[in-house]
């Protein structure tokens, strides 16, 4: 068997109380697009539904993927966070939504 490519979070469906209040949030912090429920930009859609938060803490969670150690520095100063990881291939930082979704901004050396 060939190895398989490499995949990307291209989208995700977050279920949330309020959806478009949700989605401005994300907007706002990431500098992405908003439309209604949904927020965009190049490499990222996310979708927001309404339903109970899953509210899963470290057992679920996603990530925004960058090219450098300093992407995250500077993302991570602009959200307020600190950095989470911090390893020779790995680097993170860790943010909680307001309706306690976790994702993360890394950098992956592999």
């Amino acid at each position: 068997m060939s190895a398989l490519p490499p995949l990307w979070l291209d989208h995700i469906n977050i279920p949330s109380r309020d959806p478009q209040v949700l989605a401005q949030w994300y907007a706002q912090r990431m500098g992405l697009e908003l439309r209604e429920s949904f927020v965009y930009g190049p490499g990222i859609s996310i979708f927001f539904k309404k339903g109970a938060p899953l509210g899963a803490g470290e057992n679920f969670h996603f990530g925004f993927r960058v090219e450098t150690k300093s992407a995250v520095e500077a993302w991570a100063e602009h959200l307020g966070v600190a950095i989470a990881f911090d390893e020779d291939d790995f680097f993170a930082a860790r943010i909680t939504d307001p309706e306690g979704n976790l994702f993360e901004i890394y950098w992956d050396k592999l």
